[in-house]
């Protein structure tokens, strides 16, 4: 297989991942009435960045031992 079929794989893992560990708290406190879009954005943007940092965390962790 190759390497970038694998960091694509562990990508779309990591931010799935990132998603799925986001999804337990509970934001409805916290969101103001009139601003959900807002809050989609960000959450997209989050867990992006979540998923971006453990998948590059992941994929540099292999290629060292290695």
């Amino acid at each position: 297989m190759s390497y970038q079929v694998l960091k694509l794989i562990v990508y779309v893992f990591s931010v799935l991942s990132a998603m799925y560990g986001l999804s337990c708290f509970h934001y409805e406190k916290y969101i103001l009435k009139g601003k959900l879009k807002q809050f989609y954005c960000l959450y997209i943007i989050v867990s992006l960045s979540l998923g971006y940092l453990l998948a590059s965390f992941i994929l540099d962790f292999v290629t060292i031992h290695f």
